[in-house]
C-alpha cells in the first residue's frame, strides 16, 4: 500500500499535537523536529510491513502447487504473521 508522504506528515503532526495538548508528552525539542521523527518512524514501519508482504508473496509463489485448494488470503495472512514474528515485527 502506498501512502502519500503528505498524508504521513499530516498524521505525524496530528499525533504530536494530540499528545502535547493532552499533556501526555512535554517535548524537549521543537515540535517540528518531533513531527519529523514521528513521520520517519511511520514511514519506516510502513516500509517494513511492505517488505514482509512482498516476502510472503514470494513464499506463497514458491509453495505453488502445494498451496492449491488453500484459501489464498488465509495462506498470505499466515505467511505474513510467521515472517513478522521471525523479524520481531508487530502487525
Amino acid at each position: 500500500m502506498h501512502v502519500p508522504e503528505a498524508a504521513i506528515n499530516r498524521l505525524a503532526d496530528e499525533v504530536v499535537q494530540s499528545l502535547v495538548h493532552a499533556g501526555f508528552i512535554k517535548p524537549k525539542v521543537a515540535e517540528k523536529q518531533l513531527v519529523a521523527r514521528v513521520a520517519r518512524l511511520l514511514l519506516e514501519n510502513l516500509r517494513a510491513e511492505q517488505e514482509i508482504e512482498e516476502e510472503a508473496e514470494r513464499a506463497a509463489q514458491k509453495l505453488g502447487r502445494q498451496a492449491l485448494g488453500m484459501d489464498q488470503r488465509e495462506l498470505m495472512k499466515g505467511l505474513k504473521i510467521r515472517i513478522a514474528k521471525e523479524r520481531g515485527f508487530i502487525l
